[in-house]
């Protein structure tokens, strides 16, 4: 009866955070590459594969700085939970100002209100009855 053990172990989650780390971009590339084929631009859909492949690294690599972060100071200590606070909210911010920095340079935010404006969406032209 002495051998109650975790459902999951740190060990199994970092086979697996590592394994999509090596097997992300590739199988991304791979993907988007299929995909283009399909669209008719496998060079810009294997670049979107490639970066969306790269979630894999990514997430190893912060998986990494979690436990190292929670093996330093202990996972209770209020120590823990604002550094690893200040660093995700951190993280989080500069991939908003990045992505929305794209958007605009793209001109798909301006496009898509255009459009909304055109077809007459929340803000558009109203029959007030008069």
């Amino acid at each position: 009866m002495d051998d109650m053990h975790e459902l999951v172990s740190i060990e199994a989650i970092e086979r697996w955070f590592a394994l999509a780390a090596l097997a992300g971009p590739p199988l991304g590339i791979a993907l988007g590459c299929l995909l283009g084929r399909r669209l008719g631009d496998p060079r810009r859909a294997a670049l979107r594969g490639l970066l969306i492949g790269l979630f894999g690294p990514v997430n190893w690599l912060l998986w990494r700085l979690y436990s190292a972060l929670t093996n330093h100071y202990g996972l209770d200590s209020v120590a823990n939970l604002l550094v690893n606070l200040g660093i995700f909210l951190g993280l989080g911010f500069g991939a908003g100002i990045v992505y929305g920095t794209v958007i605009r340079r793209r001109g798909m935010g301006v496009r898509a209100a255009e459009k909304e404006h055109a077809v007459g969406g929340a803000h558009g032209p109203q029959d007030t009855g008069r």
